[in-house]
């Protein structure tokens, strides 16, 4: 805070200072009008036209019509020496130029908006260009501010060069004396030689352009190095989306044991695996053709208090059939042994009263 408070102090004083400093100075500005003169650094007699401003500032009170005006003074210049053109409304104008005895004064002119009031500025340019017979030396070039009624409102100038083109005066150059040429004897190559200088001369070098076509820019190997790292990319990307979709699918699926949803109802179990349906409850179970084995039925819930039904045992393989040679009651084959004497016999049991 202390800091803050110093320096808004000190910008106070400053301030106070400068403002009095320009109360002071005002009243010598306000009466006086500013002309200043920008010349070039240096003209060329016969060379290009370069460029000269006048810039007016009017300080007092009032406005007024400008006019303003070139005066160039150079020991020896001639006014048919000088050429000058103003600017006015972006076109250039000639500017006559009179005077005499090192002396050049332009004709009064006047910018395209000439009314000039207090606080305001206008500049004006010229193009000055010297012939090519003007002197060298020190050029002083002042520009003159004036109103329409001829009172002068400030003055200002500026010092150039001028160069001059002296042309230089040819020397003579000395004439040579012919000297005598040697003559010189040259001999016939023969055609042999000639035409192997020619075919060897003319004879394009196939190593080297076997050399230079073999090789490739290091530009187009980088080329060939992106694509590839691009295309393993693209199979690496590929490669793992296939990996990260396999487990998706395997758990996708149904489960072992269990081929379908889980129904659980009031009363009742776990439905029945979707198959063959089962048989019902008193109904004959349909039989398969002759000498096929009966199917044993399923184990289903009985009447309540009865004995479960007990599948009967399928017939054994082994057991003759009735009617056939060497079954019991059948007729004796021609391989069998006579029978004992006496034979079997049925008893019948009489039945017993009540």
């Amino acid at each position: 805070m202390t800091v803050r408070r110093r320096a808004a102090r000190l910008a106070t004083v400053c301030g106070l200072v400068g403002a009095l400093v320009m109360l002071g100075a005002s009243p010598a500005l306000a009466d006086d009008d500013s002309v200043r003169v920008d010349a070039a650094g240096s003209f060329a007699a016969g060379g290009s036209p370069q460029g000269v401003n006048v810039a007016v500032r009017k300080r007092s009170d009032g406005c007024v019509l400008l006019r303003t005006a070139l005066n160039l003074r150079l020991s020896g210049l001639q006014p048919d020496q000088v050429t000058v053109h103003v600017n006015a409304g972006g076109r250039w104008f000639p500017v006559p130029v009179s005077g005499g005895g090192g002396s050049a004064v332009t004709a009064q002119t006047s910018p395209a908006k000439p009314t000039l009031c207090k606080g305001k500025g206008i500049t004006v340019r010229y193009r000055v260009a010297f012939a090519a017979g003007a002197p060298a030396g020190r050029l002083a070039v002042t520009g003159v501010a004036l109103s329409a009624t001829g009172h002068e409102l400030g003055r200002g100038s500026d010092s150039s060069k001028l160069t001059s083109r002296a042309s230089a005066s040819p020397t003579p150059t000395p004439s040579k004396k012919p000297s005598p040429t040697p003559s010189v004897t040259t001999e016939a190559a023969p055609a042999g030689d000639a035409v192997n200088e020619a075919a060897l001369g003319g004879a394009p070098d196939t190593k080297a352009t076997a050399a230079e076509s073999s090789g490739g820019s290091p530009v187009m190997f980088f080329g060939i190095a992106m694509v590839a790292v691009g295309l393993l990319l693209i199979v690496l990307l590929f490669r793992r989306s296939r990996q990260d979709r396999k487990p998706a699918d395997e758990l996708s699926g149904p489960l072992p044991g269990n081929p379908g949803g889980t129904t659980y109802r009031s009363g009742g179990g776990s439905p029945a695996v979707p198959g063959a349906p089962g048989p019902v409850y008193g109904q004959q179970q349909a039989s398969g053709g002759y000498g096929a084995v009966p199917t044993p039925r399923p184990a289903t819930g009985g009447v309540y208090g009865a004995r479960p039904a007990v599948p009967p045992s399928p017939p054994d393989a082994t057991q003759a059939m009735p009617g056939t040679p060497g079954a019991p009651g059948g007729r004796p084959g021609p391989d069998d042994p006579p029978a004992a004497a006496g034979g079997d016999h049925t008893v019948f049991m009489p039945r017993l009263p009540g």
